[in-house]
């Protein structure tokens, strides 16, 4: 080997040696997703982008399909962080599951009522109370019977003055199964979220009755928003992991500046067809932009505390909780 050959090979070799405790020294941080779903879009491009590592972070995904199912997760140590609507986590702390929350992902609430275009809506001029005047005796899909899907339409009922007797609920899952029975006219309106309000737009096929991500519905939906969709962890990992926790969060406030960058908007588009499978619907480009640009329109970092009196108003009206929680208990001091 000659000198010259030797040299290239010991600066590659220190090369390699220096990156090895670089990695190493990397902190690990089990996060949960729900497959698929474009919410994640602001951990995605924490990953892509580098903002994990330029913290200090091996953010690692957890594929999990419901928050129950992620609250067990954490309760077994399989999984650091966890992410959910703010009512069902506090639902599960009344029942002693010693979860805190620890930011905010989506300051609103994230759901919209959306009707078939079957449906005569004579009163549609008239905004949401004249929407759900139209709706009184229709079959309204929810995610689950007895969810809090449920009792947001019977909310939106109660706040336009609306008897909601007559109403048929039926259980329709997600939003892809949702739509599809939106579609196949198995029912007349569905309570769901992204990307339902989307698809109406493109497709034409139903049109968004109440859009709660834009602060419409009555004063107690409204009340909730500040902090719909949050970051969650048991109190024991908060006690020792907060240092972790608040670097994540420092990740993740980087990635909502990217998106929020325009000239960033190209590379976004790439990063969530990456992970964003909508299948085969018309305009799908269309449908795709537009999911994209709400999701990040949505996102906040900030918690507002005076939320969690509106979803215990929310909750102890509904009897999903037996009485409030108390704000110091459920959110950590340190929250943004």
């Amino acid at each position: 080997m000659t000198p010259r050959r030797l040299v290239q090979s010991i600066c590659a070799a220190l090369t390699l040696v220096a990156a090895v405790p670089a990695y190493a020294q990397r902190e690990v941080v089990r996060y949960q997703e729900y497959p698929g779903s474009i919410i994640h879009l602001g951990n995605w491009v924490m990953k892509e982008k580098g903002f994990c590592e330029k913290q200090g972070l091996d953010c690692q995904t957890v594929l999990l399909a419901s928050g129950p199912l992620a609250q067990q997760a954490a309760a077994a140590k399989s999984v650091d962080m966890i992410v959910s609507s703010m009512d069902v986590m506090l639902q599960a702390a009344s029942k002693g599951n010693d979860l805190m929350v620890v930011g905010s992902m989506m300051t609103n609430n994230i759901y919209s009522l959306s009707v078939g275009a079957h449906v005569p809506q004579p009163n549609a001029a008239a905004g949401y109370g004249g929407n759900m005047k139209d709706l009184a005796d229709k079959r309204i899909g929810v995610s689950a019977r007895g969810s809090a899907t449920e009792m947001y339409v019977k909310s939106l009922f109660a706040g336009a003055g609306v008897p909601s007797d007559k109403v048929t609920f039926i259980a329709v899952g997600g939003p892809p199964s949702a739509y599809a029975a939106l579609q196949a006219k198995q029912v007349d309106a569905i309570l769901s979220w992204d990307p339902v309000p989307a698809l109406c737009e493109a497709t034409k096929s139903c049109t968004v009755a109440v859009d709660m991500r834009k602060g419409q519905g009555p004063d107690d939906v409204k009340a909730m928003n500040g902090g719909f969709v949050v970051w969650q962890a048991r109190r024991e990992y908060v006690e020792k992991e907060a240092g972790k926790i608040e670097k994540f969060l420092r990740a993740q406030d980087e990635a909502f500046a990217w998106l929020r960058d325009p000239k960033n908007a190209a590379e976004t588009l790439e990063i969530a067809k990456k992970y964003f499978k909508l299948g085969d619907v018309p305009n799908r480009e269309q449908v795709i932009q537009q999911v994209v640009t709400e999701t990040v329109g949505q996102y906040g970092a900030k918690l507002d505390r005076k939320v969690i009196d509106g979803f215990n108003q929310f909750l102890v009206k509904n009897k999903m909780i037996d009485k409030p929680l108390d704000v110091k208990r459920v959110v950590y001091s340190k929250a943004p």
